[in-house]
């Protein structure tokens, strides 16, 4: 596996974080928006979710492959330590956060969820919600509904995780493993946007494994602008009133979404093996990753909060008023994220803390090498 430079890519990750903030924001501030504004606000999220997936399969193709590269026979705990010291954590004050925001709701503050329906928090429902498994009625699902992204994320953690295992080793470890993967995409194929998420993931997969061989594509000159066309070209019928439900149903716009992959992937490449003005652009923004993980996945309940109390308690009204409370919701999102980031964004403990308590118990694997990452050992993340 060749190294790769990861300033830039972390540029990336948080600006796409920064976006969907804002077009998550702009949507709370302003429920009723009509074509094309809100077209081009569900696909400027849409996007940005979609750079998490291939920048994860970036990212994932190289961390599996430095831990194969350490120790062929086992990997697998090792990956599933790293991916839980980075995804838990921040994760479960996502659903703490969420729950406390429910809880407020409960207690006589209606909440300007995105559907209005009823949640639940008792345990059973919270249990759910750190594990991802949270279904409608859930608070989870009602109040933080930015995590369904992070649970399909997840899903292709596992799904790299057993394709690696099948690649690398024979015999019946190679059949199940293989069937794994099988049956995880089979179960998944009509399910909303997993064969989207799965093609982004793995085009960003292939960029980093066969980096070696994609150089010219990398390369070339009309990389950017076309991928920029690319990007924009769906917002050609932004103006179609059923724009934003075609993004999610429609066929064809969900296999162009699909097919977004690759330019994505040769992006990513791009940065993390040239030092072009497009690196050095991305690179500027590398410090808004330190926390992007953490605002992803709690400001949608945080900014709930902010606009409901608003809405109840008739602070500032008109437009004045929905300016201020859309700036006052991004500042407070912001700020709780890069503070509470401080204490739950630090994988690299965490890791330590588990291998040491598997060493307890007498399963401690060999100790790895720290993954590079642009996400600090991962994503998103979304």
């Amino acid at each position: 596996m060749r190294g790769y430079r990861y300033e830039a890519l972390d540029g990336v990750r948080g600006i796409a974080a920064q976006a969907v903030l804002v077009s998550h924001a702009l949507g709370m501030a302003y429920p009723h928006l009509e074509a094309p504004v809100a077209g081009v606000v569900e696909w400027v999220g849409r996007l940005s979710v979609m750079v998490f997936f291939s920048l994860s399969g970036f990212v994932i193709a190289t961390s599996l492959s430095r831990l194969i590269a350490q120790d062929r026979d086992r990997f697998v705990l090792p990956y599933a330590v790293h991916r839980i010291a980075r995804i838990w954590p921040p994760l479960i004050l996502a659903i703490v956060v969420t729950f406390a925001v429910g809880a407020i709701g409960h207690a006589g503050l209606p909440l300007l969820t995105r559907t209005g329906d009823p949640y639940r928090l008792d345990l059973i429902a919270f249990l759910r919600g750190i594990t991802l498994t949270f279904g409608p009625g859930d608070a989870t699902f009602v109040i933080d509904r930015a995590l369904w992204s992070l649970r399909q994320e997840v899903y292709l953690y596992g799904v790299a995780a057993f394709a690696a295992l099948a690649l690398v080793r024979t015999g019946l470890v190679r059949l199940v493993a293989g069937t794994v993967v099988v049956g995880m995409i089979a179960i998944t194929a009509d399910r909303f946007f997993y064969p989207q998420s799965l093609a982004l993931f793995a085009a960003g997969a292939g960029a980093a494994l066969f980096g070696h061989r994609l150089g010219a594509w990398a390369d070339s000159g009309l990389l950017w602008p076309a991928t920029a066309l690319l990007l924009v070209l769906p917002l050609a019928t932004v103006s179609d009133p059923g724009y934003v439900d075609a993004l999610s149903d429609h066929r064809g716009l969900l296999a162009y979404q699909a097919a977004l992959g690759l330019p994505l992937a040769l992006c990513l490449l791009n940065l993390a093996t040239r030092d072009g003005r497009a690196t050095r652009l991305f690179t500027a923004w590398r410090g808004a990753a330190a926390f992007s993980y953490t605002l992803y996945v709690i400001h949608v309940p945080v900014m709930t909060l902010v606009f409901s109390l608003r809405a109840h308690q008739g602070w500032v009204p008109g437009a004045f008023g929905t300016v201020l409370t859309l700036l006052v919701a991004l500042a407070v999102a912001q700020g709780l994220s890069y503070v509470a980031a401080r204490f739950v964004e630090r994988p690299r403990q965490v890791r330590a803390l588990i291998f040491r308590a598997l060493g307890v118990v007498g399963h401690a694997p060999r100790p790895a090498q720290a993954e590079a990452s642009p996400t600090r050992a991962a994503k998103p993340s979304r």
